[in-house]
């Protein structure tokens, strides 16, 4: 009896062991069927994290290639204007040589000449990029006159050009430098004095003039918002029969 209760005993012991060992595990048993579902997960979840990389790469793509093809006009913000936010505006003072056909037939009379130029650089106004730099144009009015005679009598003659003329530069590069050619119109007016003896007599006139040229133009920077302007110019003046040349520079700033 003793021997028949001890081997149930011990039969008993070696059965909860395996029982026991399995109440301590955290995870339930791994059935067959559960590990083939979550291998289905995984390679599911795998495969939608490769499409929606390969997705964005697609859309990425696309959007490079649209803005590629997209011209100013669609929307893109023009950065010349934040480059170079100047306005285009200069005033200069000039000086140089006058050469007034001559009445007497020579080929003409020099005498020193003096005056002022605003400049519009009206090509800043048009969406064109090349032409941003390129077209100006320039209001001015030049000085010169004319003394000649006897002590009995004499003539002082004194001829103010007003003109106004578009100009189109062609830069050295990206440099603030450039040559440019200029055509134009305005007005010359002509105040003479004609002295015999005491007597005084005065002849005014206005005609019309024809501005044209070429020259050498300069824009360095001084600041952000403010260049120094120069020229140096070789321009011809056309008023009625007399053909009038001015040789000169100017200088001024530029905002």
């Amino acid at each position: 009896m003793n021997s028949l209760l001890k081997a149930c005993l011990a039969g008993g012991l070696l059965l909860a062991a395996p029982a026991l060992a399995q109440s301590d595990e955290d995870d339930p048993y791994a059935y067959p069927e559960d590990d083939a579902a979550r291998a289905s997960d995984k390679a599911q979840k795998d495969d939608d994290d490769a499409y929606e990389r390969r997705r964005k790469l697609v859309d990425e793509t696309d959007e490079f290639r649209e803005a590629a093809e997209r011209e100013n006009d669609d929307g893109f913000e023009k950065l010349s204007r934040l480059d170079d936010p100047n306005l285009g505006v200069a005033v200069e003072l000039g000086a140089g040589v006058l050469l007034v056909d001559s009445a007497r037939g020579d080929f003409s009379d020099n005498r020193p000449a003096m005056g002022v130029r605003a400049t519009w650089e009206f090509g800043r106004s048009l969406d064109n990029e090349p032409l941003r730099e390129a077209l100006f144009a320039d209001l001015r009015w030049l000085y010169g006159s004319l003394s000649d005679g006897t002590n009995f009598i004499r003539g002082d003659t004194r001829l103010h050009y007003f003109t106004l003329a578009p100009a189109y530069l062609l830069r050295f590069g990206q440099s603030a430098f450039g040559i440019y050619a200029q055509a134009g119109g305005g007005i010359a007016y002509q105040n003479t004095g004609i002295t015999v003896g005491d007597d005084e007599t005065k002849v005014n006139g206005l005609k019309p003039v024809i501005q044209y040229g070429i020259g050498l133009r300069g824009r360095p920077a001084l600041s952000r918002t403010l260049h120094l302007t120069f020229r140096v110019e070789a321009m011809g003046l056309r008023r009625g029969y007399a053909n009038d040349f001015f040789f000169g520079g100017s200088a001024g700033v530029g905002f």
